[in-house]
């Protein structure tokens, strides 16, 4: 009845009916995985974390449905997208060669590859909902992402990167609130143009971003002490109350000359997630030693790609066998997502580290996977 069915749609009927068939098939095939890992996902990760967030004053429901809703758009980026486009494409598959469904739309003159297109466009919108959630979506929510997942953890504040400012300073603060602006136990350290000799040194216990109605932002450090030294490394002498030369300077509150921006000391490998690829381009300017946010970079377009390649891989190998097992297709899904995602993490430490330039690090699995993925893909019969 099938076969007789999907013969007449196939030699009588419009492509583009043929077309609509396939993606209802793969669509359901979709929400079914994404009920799935998405289920198995959520089981895992409150059970994992209930201790943390029963001691939270909210109910649990409404713990439970800001965590989640705040990180499934993170982890939708960063390994869900192409692995459920992969899931579904080849339980779909799988699916239609348990049914002899694929046998007629061969024979009325379909092409695999013409069969396999609807499949390739549900691909390319996975792909350009994760860009658009990356650009769009995730960036807005940052704020709610950071409220959600400090219920899971034992601190609010994030402990930031040193920054090397614009005008020569390093700078460390030990833990920053980013939606608050501020951090504390500040560092700030200058040298001398000349010779590289310490120039000043500056510590507060809390610095904090001023934003002031009609002048420019700056940042304020406060309870801190300033120590200076000359070129030939000799104290600066600063006279205190009694006139009496010493060498701390003593503050309450001093305004810090630094072109830092709240961006900077967001820039943990886990707050990268909340920018937008703007943001992290224009913080990427001043900052060209930084190979980790490069290789985020380049990431942000080069990891959606993944829905394509995933499946150059993984049809091939349940089209050449005329593989009828769904258990069999989802557990080859799984093996070439977890290869292709564990390849894509390594290659990206590696370029963190600098033993790969960030462009490399990021590219390199697409193109040695996409062209094996093409070579795959092309050995298929194409009647």
């Amino acid at each position: 009845m099938i076969t007789d069915r999907l013969s007449y749609i196939g030699e009588a009927l419009p492509f583009r009916r043929v077309d609509r068939y396939l993606m209802r098939h793969f669509l359901i095939s979709w929400g079914i995985c994404a009920l799935a890992i998405l289920g198995l996902f959520m089981v895992i990760e409150g059970l994992s974390r209930i201790e943390r967030f029963m001691r939270q004053e909210e109910g649990l429901l409404v713990i439970l449905v800001r965590y989640f809703s705040a990180i499934i758009p993170i982890f939708f980026c960063k390994f869900f997208g192409p692995v459920l486009t992969m899931l579904a494409a080849m339980f779909a598959t799988t699916q239609l060669n348990k049914g002899n469904e694929l046998i007629p739309l061969r024979l009325a003159g379909l092409s695999t590859t013409r069969i396999l297109s609807p499949f390739f466009l549900l691909a390319f919108l996975s792909a350009g909902g994760m860009i658009v959630l990356q650009e769009a979506v995730i960036p807005n929510m940052k704020d709610l992402i950071r409220t959600a997942t400090s219920y899971s953890s034992n601190k609010k504040a994030i402990r930031p990167d040193l920054v090397a400012d614009g005008m020569g300073a390093l700078i460390d603060v030990d833990q920053y609130l980013p939606a608050e602006k501020r951090g504390t136990m500040v560092l700030v350290e200058n040298r001398h143009a000349s010779n590289s000799h310490p120039e000043s040194f500056i510590k507060a216990e809390e610095i904090s971003r001023i934003e002031p109605t009609g002048g420019d932002p700056y940042w304020l450090l406060t309870n801190g002490y300033i120590q200076r030294w000359e070129e030939d490394g000799q104290n600066v002498r600063n006279p205190d109350a009694q006139g009496e030369d010493v060498y701390l300077q003593w503050f309450d509150q001093y305004r810090l000359k630094t072109d830092m921006q709240p961006i900077d000391l967001e820039s943990s490998d886990q707050e990268i997630e909340y920018l937008s690829f703007s943001a992290l381009r224009e913080h990427i300017k001043p900052r060209q030693e930084q190979a980790h946010l490069e290789v985020k970079l380049h990431l942000r377009f080069a990891f959606p790609l993944a829905n394509f390649i995933l499946l150059l891989l993984g049809l091939p190998l349940v089209l050449k066998g005329e593989n009828r097992s769904v258990v069999v297709g989802v557990l080859l899904a799984i093996a070439i997502s977890a290869v292709y995602l564990l390849t894509t993490m390594i290659c990206a430490d590696l370029g963190n580290r600098g033993l790969l330039t960030p462009l490399l690090a990021a590219w390199l699995p697409v193109l040695f996977f996409g062209a094996l993925g093409l070579t795959m893909f092309d050995g298929i019969d194409s009647t």
